[in-house]
């Protein structure tokens, strides 16, 4: 498989960072374990992820409420699994 062709991937352990991606759109690729801490993986290879994480750090990321709301609960579920 050429590299330019496999996708690009983030990963995180912020569970509200991970809710405002999966929210926005980002798939969900992954959530490792490392001890005692999960690491959720996203695709990002259509994005600009960049810029996303520009906006969410900055306080400019917006989302809908309730779409957030659930991702939450759906990423706190893989977390206690």
């Amino acid at each position: 498989m050429n590299p330019q062709t496999l996708p690009k991937t983030v990963r995180t352990s912020d569970l509200y960072f991970a809710a405002y991606l999966q929210t926005i759109g980002l798939p969900l690729v992954g959530s490792p374990r490392e001890g005692n801490r999960v690491h959720f993986e996203f695709d990002t290879s259509l994005c600009d992820y960049e810029s996303l994480k520009a906006l969410w750090f900055n306080g400019q990321g917006k989302v809908a409420a309730l779409p957030f709301s659930n991702s939450i609960k759906s990423l706190k579920s893989i977390c206690h699994m």
